[in-house]
């Protein structure tokens, strides 16, 4: 009998060899459906709150700009200052709960449709956001911007 292993999905992988080194934790993937709407899947993450009490930890993992045709070679390239734009934009509604806002990203934060060609990458931290405790505390914890467009920004709800 020949066994068959899937190793974890490259959004969940890189995010818990860092987090948990040792794999010593239990993990469920589950994948996001990136065409239903902003507000949509600020909802799934809203009935998800309360695990955390449970001691389930709920991570969002993908860049939080997301467009190959936009990223360099280079690690190091200068940082495209639209990147800048989108990530403060993005990082003040979402210390501000501002989830009205967040809803219609696509229409009001500035350069999202470059940032943010295709929502896979991006959705998951509308999830994590609406997962998180209404009134709890939003933290930077990582934010470095790669590629020149590539935003790794980690935020802890």
């Amino acid at each position: 009998m020949q066994k068959k292993y899937r190793g974890l999905d490259h959004g969940v992988f890189p995010i818990m060899m860092h987090a948990f080194p040792e794999a010593d934790i239990p993990i469920v993937p589950v994948s996001v459906n990136p065409f239903l709407p902003a507000r949509e899947q600020i909802a799934i993450g809203e009935a998800l709150q309360g695990l955390d009490k449970e001691g389930i930890l709920v991570i969002g993992s993908g860049f939080l700009s997301h467009n190959f045709n936009e990223f360099d070679r280079d690690k190091d390239a200068p940082i495209k200052p639209w990147v800048l734009e989108f990530r403060d934009w993005i990082v003040e509604k979402v210390i501000a709960r501002d989830i009205e806002s967040l809803s219609r990203y696509e229409d009001l934060a500035p350069h999202a449709k470059l940032a943010v060609p295709r929502a896979e990458h991006f959705v998951p931290l509308l999830i994590a956001l609406g997962s998180s405790t209404p009134d709890g505390e939003i933290s930077v914890l990582f934010d470095t911007i790669e590629h020149g467009s590539g935003t790794t920004l980690s935020l802890q709800f």
